[in-house]
């Protein structure tokens, strides 16, 4: 293998930040790589384009040597607590009788807990756009916003991106709609 160089990797940052993606891409499991930024980058996209090879070719392991060796920093996805929560929920379904007994003892004030949280960057741009082409009607049920908000009496709908960003999606008008909360939960979990 070639070795990889500092200006090589910069590189393929510009060339993902331009909307190359010659991969598949998958959403990313574990790791990022921290641009001169702070903009987090998925670790095997990076290195695939970088040594221009499949990021199905190499382990984890290899960009996590190789760019820690260029002294680039690393960073390693933060547990998913809402997937946690969601399965503890179900395994709490499941057992009505151990449930009961652990809402017995459960303190009534629930703890605080500090995370850490990699997201995108979504451009406000692209939101406003969205919202304002909707005028107040769920792209996806044909129905008036549930509410208005309170903030600024503007009808409450969410923006929501077709192909997921985590599955390649562009942060784009034309990738995304404004749909209801129901929608929204649907179009998710559904």
């Amino acid at each position: 293998m070639t070795t990889i160089t500092a200006a090589m990797v910069r590189n393929a940052i510009q060339r993902y930040d331009k909307g190359e993606r010659p991969y598949r891409f998958t959403k990313p499991r574990a790791w990022y790589l921290v641009g001169d930024h702070g903009r987090a980058y998925p670790l095997k996209y990076i290195f695939a384009l970088t040594t221009n090879q499949m990021p199905s070719s190499f382990n984890t392991s290899d960009p996590i040597r190789e760019f820690g060796r260029l002294g680039f920093d690393l960073k390693r996805e933060p547990k998913d607590y809402e997937a946690e929560f969601s399965r503890r929920v179900e395994k709490s379904l499941k057992g009505p009788t151990a449930r009961s007994a652990r809402l017995a003892k459960a303190p009534r004030v629930p703890s605080l807990s500090v995370r850490e949280v990699v997201g995108y960057e979504r451009n406000p741009d692209v939101v406003a756009e969205v919202l304002a082409r909707a005028k107040g009607v769920c792209q996806e049920c044909k129905k008036p916003a549930p509410f208005q908000k309170k903030s600024n009496g503007e009808p409450y709908l969410e923006v929501h991106h077709i192909k997921q960003l985590a599955d390649g999606g562009e942060d784009t008008v034309e990738n995304a709609i404004a749909v209801c909360p129901n929608c929204h939960r649907k179009a998710h979990y559904g």
